[in-house]
């Protein structure tokens, strides 16, 4: 679905506004939608200045495999040494391959499974460290993915404050054209009343004659 993400954009009412919103069908701000006319302004901003001018930061969160943090990782004491313990450790025993060392092929059931909770203690301590510095970098981004979420909310806020402005200016222009004045009709200035009294004597007069 089509999505606009901005950045402190200016809009007519003086503020400024921020979102990444869908413009898809369906949605309030897509064509058709509640807020089309809105956000076809702020578009009309964002393409009157140069490319990612109204761009917000990357908020892509940091992987585990990134570059920056294996190099963090190289210099951290603790992982280090978990990562120096099980390296020799596997060379007693590999679990991925138990049959390749003495400790697969005769070791009891109750030594190889102190083998392998060995293991898995300082493979817990390496993703541990890992998963301190990943969270480390992507705090920042976390908190900015929300205050984005903020400024959405906010967005349709101030959206529909403007929009329920420009429909109170609307009504006053519709208020202040001139009223046309109505065509009076035709009405006969004929009198009424001497006919009727005219209808009333000859009625009289023929009911006489007849008795």
């Amino acid at each position: 679905m089509a999505r606009l993400t901005f950045q402190n954009v200016p809009t007519k009412s003086g503020g400024v506004v921020s979102g990444n919103i869908s413009t898809g069908a369906g949605s309030p701000f897509g064509a058709g939608g509640k807020y089309e006319a809105q956000v076809a302004n702020i578009k009309a901003e964002i393409a009157s200045k140069p490319v990612g001018y109204y761009d917000p930061p990357p908020m892509t969160l940091w992987k585990g495999n990134n570059p920056v943090i294996e190099s963090k990782l190289e210099d951290d004491p603790t992982y280090q040494k978990a990562k120096e313990k099980l390296g020799n450790m596997l060379g007693g025993y590999d679990p991925s391959h138990p049959r390749a060392s003495n400790l697969g092929r005769y070791g009891s059931a109750g030594d190889i499974y102190v083998a392998e909770q060995n293991i898995k203690q300082q493979q817990k301590i390496m993703e541990d460290v890992r998963q301190r510095l990943l969270a480390e970098k992507n705090a920042p981004i976390i908190q900015a993915q929300q205050e984005q979420q903020a400024r959405e909310a906010d967005l349709e806020r101030k959206l529909e404050i403007e929009l329920a402005v420009q429909r109170v200016l609307d009504k006053q222009v519709i208020n202040q054209r001139p009223t046309p004045t109505p065509t009076p009709s035709t009405i006969s200035s004929f009198p009424i009343i001497p006919i009727i009294i005219i209808a009333v004597i000859v009625g009289i007069f023929l009911l006489r004659r007849r008795a």
